[in-house]
This record gives structure tokens, C-alpha cells and sequence, in this order.
């Protein structure tokens, strides 16, 4: 009697919400941090992965754990330092992963976007216009 083996399991493959506690995406990585890790991701993802991979080593740690640490690091890298050192001497836990800013209220980050697009992209140039313009070049007058 031969002995089949099982063939192996497909990790699965359900696509994960924006807003999901454990997505790791780049839209994950903007909604949570801001544009400066997302341009990290997205413009050099080498530089990212071994940041990653490193921070994975170092702490053994899960790879999302590493990802949000990571993705804090290239937002504010004094206060990640400072939350490493606040971490060894104090035992403080720092959890990465709660949700902030858009995440905590994606309504009113809507509208708030909404009301500084019309803001500055309608409002100010029309004022600005009515007024007479920005005539740079009258300060250069000698």
C-alpha cells in the first residue's frame, strides 16, 4: 500500500478590508501612517522588505507586528527610537496596530477632505482672482 500525502493547504486568499485589524497592505500602510512609509513602500520596496525582514530577526516578532513598527519608524523615527528605549527600560508595550487618525473616523475624514479640496482648489483661487491676483512681479520694483 502506497501512503498518499496530504498536498499541502492554500493559505487563503479572501481579500481583507481596508479598515481589517490584520491587513498589511499599502492602503493599510497610508490610512494608518501617512504618505512618507507609503512612499517608502511603494518607491522603494527593497529598502522596506529588509527593513522588515531585519526587524523581524532582531525581535522576533510576526511579520504585521514588523510591518506597523516599521511603517511608525519611517513616520517618526525619534519617537519610534524613543518608544524602543521607553520599551527595554520600562517594559512599556507600545501596540502599533490600534487604529488612528482616518481609521477612527472615516466619515469625517471624508468630509474634512471634501471641505479643503473646495477650500483651496475653488474658494482661494477665485478670491484670489477677484482681488486682483498675485502680482509677484511689483516686488521687484526698484
Amino acid at each position: 500500500p502506497t501512503r498518499r500525502l496530504a498536498a499541502p493547504r492554500a493559505r487563503s486568499t479572501v481579500p481583507r478590508a481596508i479598515l481589517d485589524d490584520d491587513d498589511a497592505s499599502i492602503w493599510d500602510t497610508l490610512l494608518r501612517y501617512g504618505a512618507i512609509p507609503f512612499g517608502i513602500r511603494v518607491l522603494r520596496p527593497e529598502l522596506y522588505e529588509e527593513k522588515v525582514t531585519t526587524y523581524m530577526e532582531y525581535k522576533g516578532c510576526d511579520r504585521l507586528e514588523a510591518q506597523r513598527r516599521m511603517d511608525f519608524m519611517f513616520n517618526d523615527p525619534n519617537g519610534f527610537g524613543v518608544n524602543e528605549i521607553r520599551e527595554v527600560e520600562l517594559g512599556e508595550k507600545i501596540n502599533y496596530s490600534t487604529k488612528s487618525g482616518v481609521q477612527n473616523r472615516p466619515v469625517f475624514s471624508f468630509f474634512w477632505a471634501c471641505w479643503c479640496a473646495y477650500f483651496f482648489f475653488y474658494f482661494m483661487p477665485h478670491r484670489v482672482n477677484e482681488l486682483g491676483g498675485i502680482q509677484w512681479w511689483r516686488t521687484f520694483d526698484w
